[in-house]
């Protein structure tokens, strides 16, 4: 049975799966600053890096297209299509224009989904490769942060590198960590300390089911607590909840190892630096505070939702239209996290099928673990659907490679066996400029 297959031209030397690996890894963490302003928007230098990648790799054989999420992008392209179709009689309805730019950078990025490797990397080589960047991060971070205390204090690029290769501007760069006169750390390369914080939460995940090196899951808890950031718990608590639900006993296990982990670098701060321990504890309940970043983050994009079906009920169908809902003449301040706004722009259809490119693909169980906290962090923590940087390395790491499971002797998912991709020999060499599937194993 073809559970899942890829469209790609003949295979050519020239960009490996690795060197694509790296390349995207090295745009997406170490130039998320860098781009340049277009029509007064910024655009991230990642965007056009993950996405000339993607088209050399096709060329090159490396990279093909994953079909069924291929279909399903398609799907959420004629959606919004026919959305935009349904809008154009009444253009400013709504008191705002719908945005061709936004929906054409939304369904750009988005394709970025529809692409997987061509042959299955080895899975400990992949993720080995992952964390060694994310533990450069984090080193980066830790480094930034204590150097303050020396009266180093380097948050920003401006003045470093030129201004018309930053696309700093409108992210919080700089923010008082609380504690005494420093800032939280951003990761140095990153944009912001929410951001370091929710890649060190996905670092540490990896670490804990892939290898458990403590010296990597002591550098990854330090960045973490750093960051100073509430994003990155919401994605570990995810994954605790996750893993205890699909991985059976050893699943459990796992997630009590992670709390009582995690418990205890919080009890040492609470020991050593009770100031520190109360800055991190002290947002806890600021969701319920309006003006509040958590506030705004889970509570008004709901408000909004509410508010909006029940002024246009047929914007659970066809949705508002690109754009639209971040600029809604509400007596509120409010933000909109992703499923807000691609349901009240595009519609519950389009949404339900966005959401299906981040589940619909064949995984490794290690892969499978990493799929919830993956769309908490894209979906949820941030509203990361038009940034790539965030998007794209949740897409690579989850539904992009394609693996050959190397880990997954102590990593099983309940209810589904792990099986090894294998590279497929049974098919004859393809002869130039012919498109062939390459079916996965059953």
């Amino acid at each position: 049975m073809i559970t899942q297959a890829a469209i790609s031209a003949p295979t050519f030397h020239g960009l490996t799966t690795r060197r694509f690996l790296v390349c995207l890894l090295v745009a997406c963490l170490f130039f998320q600053r860098f781009g340049i302003a277009i029509g007064g928007q910024a655009a991230n230098s990642a965007g056009p890096v993950g996405l000339l990648l993607g088209m050399f790799g096709l060329l090159q054989g490396t990279i093909g297209f994953d079909r069924r999420r291929l279909f399903i992008y398609l799907f959420l392209v004629f959606w919004v299509l026919l959305g935009m179709a349904h809008h154009a009689a009444w253009p400013d309805a709504y008191g705002v224009s719908p945005s061709s730019k936004s929906v054409i950078q939304f369904l750009v990025l988005t394709s970025f989904f529809t692409l997987s490797f061509t042959e299955p990397m080895d899975e400990t080589e992949f993720f080995h490769l992952v964390n060694s960047y994310f533990g450069i991060i984090a080193i980066a971070g830790i480094i930034q942060f204590f150097a303050q205390y020396l009266g180093v204090s380097i948050f920003s690029f401006d003045g470093i590198v030129p201004n018309f290769l930053l696309v700093e501007f409108g992210w919080n760069l700089q923010i008082g960590s609380g504690f005494g006169d420093t800032l939280k750390s951003n990761g140095f390369f990153l944009l912001e300390p929410s951001i370091f914080s929710q890649f060190m939460a996905i670092a540490l995940i990896i670490e804990a089911l892939a290898f458990k090196r403590m010296r990597y899951l002591c550098l990854f808890i330090a960045a973490l607590f750093l960051s100073f950031s509430g994003t990155g718990w919401i994605i570990l608590a995810t994954f605790v909840v996750g893993v205890g639900a699909s991985l059976g006993v050893r699943g459990l296990m796992l997630a009590v190892a992670t709390s009582v982990i995690l418990g205890l670098a919080l009890t040492a701060m609470l020991t050593f630096s009770p100031e520190a321990a109360a800055v991190l504890t002290s947002r806890t309940d600021e969701i319920f505070i309006p003006l509040t970043s958590g506030h705004l983050r889970f509570v008004t994009p709901f408000w909004l939702l509410s508010d909006v079906l029940e002024w246009v009920p047929s914007a659970i169908v066809v949705g508002l239209g690109p754009g639209v809902s971040e600029h809604l003449p509400i007596n509120y301040l409010y933000n909109v996290n992703t499923p807000i706004k691609i349901t009240l722009e595009f519609g519950l259809p389009a949404f339900i099928a966005y959401l299906m490119l981040f589940v619909v693909g064949r995984r490794t169980p290690l892969q499978r673990a990493i799929v919830l906290p993956a769309i908490v962090m894209v979906l949820i923590t941030g509203s990361y659907a038009q940034f790539p940087p965030v998007l794209f390395l949740a897409a690579l790491i989850i539904s992009v490679a394609r693996l050959r499971p190397s880990l997954g002797a102590g990593i099983q998912m309940r209810g589904k066996p792990a099986r090894a991709e294998l590279p497929n020999r049974s098919l004859p060499p393809a002869a130039p400029k012919a498109a062939r599937w390459i079916p996965n194993e059953s």
